[in-house]
């Protein structure tokens, strides 16, 4: 189980102003013109040239005359967030050996705080041009590392760095840094910020992001020029293995990416110039969403040119382009259902009417469910009972019949179908994959949890290759909400990869729904009461949003679909938007639920 550092939405979200500007802001890490280092200032910058439309710049200063070890290495960790000229003050530092051939790129280890830095200590004499070494070690909390391309890799616990310092010229500079930056959670916020790389559901072919951390000074072209370079290779991460890139083994840049008049054009070759039409679509459709797709802020790309050794091959575009993959969406007037008071199940129009009993056993009442879910392609239906003690599922047709699926002794919580009409089931005893059409029978795959987790609510995104869930562990205080990868693997076995926590400024989170591709909505219960939030699966901070009195569940389809909360009493209420007034029905609309 890894957390994910939680990064507060940043100031580049918000609207850009015209050329740049320079702010001295105070109270941040900074390194002073003279004497001891200390907090200094930073700039709002603003400069079209990069992701960061409007981002906190780090003035870096270079190390001054008399500095000793501990003050260089200080001013070292301080200016590596500046990415000005490649790290040219950070290179300072440095002996002049190493000032070129450091090339640490964006791969970054993050900490909690400040690093601690123990006295230094003299090292013997080792041969070279330096008769003076000395060491300062650097010890922090690790939150996360990312790699050169930006990409997540969980890394937690303490860890330590020596600096090894000489003499040149009489003035201490480091020999040997670190092949990786290393800065404090405040810096790493402040200086990168959240993008997506796309990459291939494997049954449902729908695009899946993969959330990366980019330098907010990074220009336009380095920084398609990484992601690019990242769709070329399988993702690392929690998302490996359970999804793939349609670039074929051996592809290659031929040439830089160039981008002019909100066209990026990438001209690739190698084992990529044999790709079928089909896979050249799917190249172009995860290069589009991945250099112009809108979810963190607006890009400076709006469309791509795929060339094959320099010849075009695809032009694609958004918002309007056409791209033969796309992340799942769902559409306005996404139907809504929910348990009557008689126990059957309804279809609800948008303006929350009922819209007449399903057709089949579950709009009949015969088994009185009080817990629904319904699959995306609104062909099954499957629920629980209040005691909990069965799973019933079948197809919602006139001549269906509801099977139940029963294992001794186990009770059930939650329920939630994916995108290929797979059910998901958890309860206190563990997780389980039903499969109605290969298995019409009952039977289950289990799957397996880290020890001791209790997984009390789950929700399959639309993609069907990710799962939110809401987890106890006996090892953490309260619930947590986690993500975790849907794995297929030969032979129709079905793993889930390993877990990460996402919202940990959500305390015990009560229930879950996805928004959309980059979102949950989590209802959870702090000492002062209920609150409702959106969280970003990208490890970002929630945002809080207006709660409906009583509310016990939520339920939503994106944006273009009313948010939907089941209350105490088995009152329904709805809000068109995610800062929307809720209005409660007077009926008695149990478990309001969207498919998924």
């Amino acid at each position: 189980m890894t957390a994910r550092p939680r990064l507060d939405r940043p100031c580049w979200r918000a609207a850009a102003a015209a050329g740049v500007a320079a702010l001295a802001l105070s109270a941040c890490a900074a390194v002073p013109d003279s004497g001891p280092v200390q907090a200094g200032s930073v700039a709002l910058a603003t400069s079209g040239q990069g992701p960061g439309q409007d981002y906190l710049q780090l003035i870096a200063a270079p190390p001054k005359r008399g500095w000793g070890p501990l003050e260089i290495v200080k001013g070292f960790l301080v200016a590596c967030a500046s990415f000005a000229n490649n790290h040219a003050v950070a290179r300072q530092y440095l002996v002049p050996s190493v000032r070129d051939s450091w090339n640490p790129g964006w791969a970054v280890t993050v900490v909690s705080g400040t690093p601690r830095l123990a006295p230094p200590v003299k090292v013997a004499h080792q041969a070279g041009p330096y008769p003076q070494t000395e060491k300062v070690k650097a010890t922090g909390e690790i939150l996360a590392t990312l790699t050169a391309n930006g990409q997540y890799e969980g890394a937690l616990g303490s860890r330590t760095y020596p600096f090894y310092l000489v003499q040149v010229h009489g003035e201490w500079r480091i020999e040997d840094p670190p092949p990786q930056l290393l800065l404090p959670e405040p810096d790493f916020k402040r200086v990168y910020a959240p993008r997506n790389l796309y990459f291939l559901a494997g049954l449902t072919q729908a695009l899946v992001p993969d959330p990366v951390f980019v330098p907010q000074q990074a220009t336009y072209v380095d920084l398609a020029n990484k992601l690019v370079t990242a769709l070329l290779s399988e993702p690392q991460g929690w998302l490996a293995n359970a999804v793939s890139t349609a670039f074929p083994t051996g592809t290659v840049l031929l040439r830089k990416v160039t981008i002019a008049g909100g066209t990026a054009t990438i001209d690739i070759g190698g084992s990529a110039a044999g790709a079928s039409s089909d896979v050249l679509g799917q190249m172009t459709s995860q290069l589009v969403w991945t250099l112009a797709g809108p979810s963190y802020a607006q890009s400076g790309i709006q469309s791509v040119d795929l060339e094959i050794n320099g010849r075009l091959r695809q032009a694609v575009g958004l918002p309007n382009g056409r791209p033969s993959l796309s992340p799942p969406a769902a559409r306005s007037g996404t139907p809504l259902y929910a348990v009557a008071a008689n126990g059957g199940v309804q279809k609800l129009t948008g303006s929350s009417r009922p819209g007449g009993n399903v057709p089949g056993p579950a709009g009949k009442a015969s088994a009185h469910l009080v817990t629904i879910a319904v699959s995306p392609d609104g062909q099954y239906v499957a629920g629980l009972t209040r005691s909990g003690r069965g799973v019933y599922y079948g197809q919602l047709r006139a001549n269906a019949r509801l099977s139940r699926w029963k294992p001794s002794g186990t009770r059930f919580t939650s329920v939630s179908w994916d995108a290929s009409d797979e059910l998901w089931v958890a309860g206190p005893a563990g997780v389980w994959m039903v499969r109605p059409i290969s298995s019409p029978s009952g039977s289950a795959v289990p799957l397996a949890l880290p020890p001791g987790d209790v997984v009390s609510q789950l929700r399959v995104a639309p993609d069907g290759v990710r799962v939110a869930m809401i987890v106890r562990n006996p090892g953490t205080p309260g619930s947590q909400l986690q993500l975790a990868a849907i794995r297929h693997v030969l032979g129709g076995g079905v793993l889930l990869g390993p877990t990460e926590v996402i919202g940990d400024d959500v305390r015990n989170p009560t229930a879950l729904t996805w928004y959309d591709a980059d979102h949950l909505i989590a209802l959870y219960q702090p000492p002062g009461g209920p609150e409702l939030r959106e969280v970003p699966v990208n490890g970002g901070s929630s945002k809080p949003l207006v709660i409906a009195p009583k509310m016990q569940s939520i339920s939503a389809a994106g944006p273009y679909n009313p948010l939907a909360a089941g209350l105490a009493g088995g009152h329904l209420a709805l809000t068109p938007s995610l800062d929307g007034t809720w209005t409660t029905g007077t009926g008695v609309d149990l478990s309001p639920t969207y498919p998924g």
